[in-house]
């Protein structure tokens, strides 16, 4: 869970806290009636009462009205419902949707990261599936035009079928065009309840789009992560990967680039911002309610209850 900032912590029921006054007081009377000092105040003159008392071990010990002062004030606490973050239940993480867009460019068949840039994107598309289970997920691929392979389903192996078939010849237009498969994404993430990210899985962006995705972001309050495939000095039929593009694009939409790598820290890292952007979106819900953390305090309530099964263990009311 995303650190949540201090001016979000309030209680849900504050008439509770009006207990807390109350126990103030009614500590001050169990003090007066535990203090032989205080007792005789009013009867012997303060110079002879210092002689006249005898204070001991006992005098320092946490006696049954400390613990009864404790007792009400973490009741108090419990009952006023304190939180700072939105209640997030398993069923809306799971909900985080994703589109995935796969550019399906000649480069794309570059041979620098083996078998090819393509293969590797497919192999991450399908590790990344493989850990969003039950998640919904659209694919979408793009070169010089875009278009939706599949919507939103939660359907893994099916997703997997279709990211099998990708290749740059089944594209009808030959080029670049990130930003209409930018609009392509915000097509399906129209009819979303939650907040969703669109993963671009590219060897890079050129950084003239860098205010198309701005203004996406701006616009939607979605996310855009790059997932970059590629080395820096290229292949054979393949330029070096874009890094220089992908990062001004991605500072523009207030994104971030991952490096493909061999083992699986790129997609958990994916997959930890995808997630992190859906908690995000529903701190900022105000039609989401608000996760009681006072719960947890009646078990310290509970404690000091048990003092009370021990023998001898009373409190005196009065005087």
């Amino acid at each position: 869970m995303p650190a949540v900032p201090d001016t979000d912590f309030h209680f849900l029921r504050p008439w509770a806290l009006l207990f807390l006054p109350y126990a103030v007081w009614l500590y001050r009377r169990l003090r007066r009636a535990y203090s032989a000092a205080l007792q005789w105040q009013g009867a012997i003159e303060p110079a002879l009462l210092e002689h006249l008392t005898v204070a001991g071990r006992a005098r320092r010990r946490l006696r049954p009205y400390h613990w009864m002062t404790a007792l009400l004030v973490l009741a108090a606490l419990a009952v006023a419902g304190p939180t700072w973050e939105r209640e997030v239940t398993p069923f809306t993480q799971d909900r985080a949707p994703l589109v995935i867009a796969i550019e399906l460019t000649p480069s794309m068949l570059g041979v620098d990261q083996q078998p090819t840039r393509l293969d590797r994107a497919r192999h991450k598309a399908h590790d990344l599936l493989a850990r969003r289970k039950g998640a919904r997920t659209a694919v979408l691929g793009y070169a010089g035009s875009a278009h939706v392979l599949l919507p939103f389903t939660d359907d893994t192996d099916l997703l997997d079928v279709y990211l099998d078939a990708l290749e740059p010849e089944l594209m009808p237009s030959q080029g670049d065009a990130p930003e209409l498969a930018l609009a392509a994404a915000e097509r399906l993430l129209a009819g979303e309840e939650v907040a969703g990210t669109v993963l671009f899985l590219t060897d890079g962006v050129d950084r003239t789009h860098a205010g198309a995705f701005e203004e996406f972001v701006s616009r939607t309050g979605d996310q855009v992560l790059f997932l970059a495939f590629g080395t820096e000095g290229g292949g054979p039929v393949a330029p070096p990967v874009d890094r220089g593009g992908l990062d001004a694009v991605a500072s523009a939409a207030g994104g971030s680039v991952v490096t493909a790598t061999l083992g699986e820290k790129d997609v958990v890292a994916l997959g930890r911002r995808v997630h992190t952007h859906l908690v995000n979106a529903i701190e900022a819900d105000d039609a989401l309610s608000w996760e009681d953390r006072g719960y947890p305090l009646v078990w310290a309530v509970a404690g000091c209850m048990l003092l009370w099964f021990r023998r001898g263990w009373t409190v005196q009311w009065k005087a």
